[in-house]
Parts: C-alpha cells; sequence; structure tokens
C-alpha cells in the first residue's frame, strides 16, 4: 500500500487556518475572563461560542481544502481588528 502525498503548501494552509482560530479563540478568552464577575450568562455564553471555535479548528483537514481557506478568508480578517472581530463574532 502507497501512501498519497499530501503537498506541503497544504499543510501550510491548514496550519495558518489552525493559527488563526488560536488567536480568535484567545480573544474569546480574554473577554469571559473580563465577564466572568459582573456577567456569568455572557461569560457563559460566550464560553459556548468558544467551543464552537474549537470544533471547527478539530475538524479541519489537508483532505477539505475549501473549509480550511474559508477559514483563513473569514476569520484571518476578524482577528486583526478587534472592533471588526466582536462585531462579526
Amino acid at each position: 500500500m502507497t501512501e498519497q502525498e499530501v503537498p506541503y503548501d497544504a499543510i501550510v494552509r491548514v496550519e495558518i487556518a489552525i493559527e488563526i482560530l488560536n488567536q480568535a479563540r484567545a480573544i474569546v478568552t480574554a473577554r469571559v475572563y473580563e465577564l466572568e464577575a459582573a456577567n456569568p450568562d455572557a461569560a457563559e455564553a460566550l464560553r459556548s461560542r468558544r467551543r464552537e471555535l474549537i470544533a471547527l479548528q478539530q475538524s479541519l483537514t489537508v483532505a477539505d481544502r475549501a473549509s480550511v481557506e474559508s477559514v483563513i478568508a473569514l476569520w484571518g480578517p476578524r482577528v486583526k481588528d478587534d472592533a471588526r472581530f466582536w462585531a462579526e463574532f
């Protein structure tokens, strides 16, 4: 049985998408810590959304290049701009 080779650029693109989602999760986590004491319900809602980001991150594979490119296109600009992130999140 031979292994199918994965193009290096596909691996790199998946790693970029994963890092973008890591940044998004970090933004959400920081807000969760800010809200925990004052607004526990809002903090829990953000935790739920953060779990969705984790699920998305774990679903990324080199075989699904369309999803990887979608994550990069959608989330990349969001994590660069805090106001845009929260407006679109």
